[in-house]
């Protein structure tokens, strides 16, 4: 199972197998969602063009990093084993922005909110595209596992910061969920 934290313009990704109780260290990766060239707040530069350029930059970067984070699952998909992975939980935050990009436009506040969901929104697609089970998984919902997320954290060793413990604790939720079935 592979559990993601996603910021912008980036990604952590866990990997874990066995069970729940007794979680395997498999992987770990810093993806890369946009590519040189692009930039990595297509709101905030989408901030000062007319609505079709604006709509057309953030479709942009929405289709680049759904196609990077598809490549950067698969290759922390190959350090498993092929039976191991059968969902990738992506972790979310709770927000409300407008629906639609004008709305958006009209407050700094919007686009960062806006900027993160499109990142994370990316990562759930990619995982459906690679042909898994991408679930959403909120922040406040992970669980605390801090006996795992230690032993885990030294097989992985450095760095083992929030983003990858979150993650990992994200990977977590799909392997007691796959006990309890």
């Amino acid at each position: 199972m592979i559990g993601v934290v996603a910021k912008t313009g980036s990604a952590v990704a866990v990997a874990l197998s066995g069970p729940a109780a007794a979680p395997r260290f498999r992987a770990r990766r810093q993806i890369e969602l946009i590519n040189t060239g692009l930039t990595t707040q297509p709101n905030h530069a989408a901030a000062g063009m007319d609505l079709t350029a604006a709509a057309e930059l953030v479709a942009q970067v929405e289709s680049a990093a759904e196609k990077a984070a598809a490549a950067g699952l698969l290759v922390v998909a190959g350090a498993v084993p092929a039976s191991a992975v059968h969902a990738v939980a992506v972790v979310v935050k709770a927000v409300s922005v407008p629906g639609h990009l004008a709305g958006i436009l009209r407050s700094h506040a919007w686009m960062h909110a806006a900027e993160g969901m499109l990142y994370r929104q990316a990562v759930l697609a990619a995982a459906g595209e690679c042909g898994w089970a991408a679930y959403a998984v909120e922040q406040s919902s992970l669980p605390p596992a801090e006996q795992a997320l230690n032993t885990l954290g030294q097989a992985a060793g450095r760095p083992w910061r929030r983003p990858e413990k979150d993650a990992t604790r994200a990977a977590l939720t799909l392997l007691t969920a796959a006990n309890d079935d």
